[in-house]
């Protein structure tokens, strides 16, 4: 998910990223309080092992959850401290984090998300 100057009010939910460095990019944070940009319920395959830029501290910050991330490591950190320390502050709850599967598997949430088969 991608955002720039102002945006808001964008919500990206039930996809597959495949190959993405990180999983969010803000580059004009924060959101304006109340409408907040949403990231949920995505399968995010990184090459990277950060979630992204986002703004971790005060009013408009995205809202994040039940995203299942894929890594090289099988790790990921957050706002600067690992996953499991963030949902620990009450954000990004039900997201988990596992190794990068395989090819067909990821090829198979495509399809599965875009022919619902």
């Amino acid at each position: 998910m991608k955002n720039d100057f102002g945006g808001h009010d964008n919500y990206h939910f039930n996809n597959v990223y495949g190959y993405v460095g990180q999983a969010i990019g803000f580059y004009d944070a924060p959101m304006l309080d109340g409408h907040e940009d949403k990231f949920y319920s995505n399968k995010v395959v990184m090459t990277g092992t950060n979630v992204g830029s986002e703004t971790c501290t005060g009013t408009g910050k995205a809202v994040l959850y039940s995203n299942q991330y894929f890594t090289p490591t099988g790790n990921i950190t957050e706002c600067g401290v690992d996953l499991a320390d963030w949902q620990a502050k009450g954000f990004d709850v039900r997201s988990t984090v596992a190794s990068t599967p395989d090819a067909d598997t990821i090829i198979g949430w495509a399809r599965e998300t875009l022919l619902g088969k």
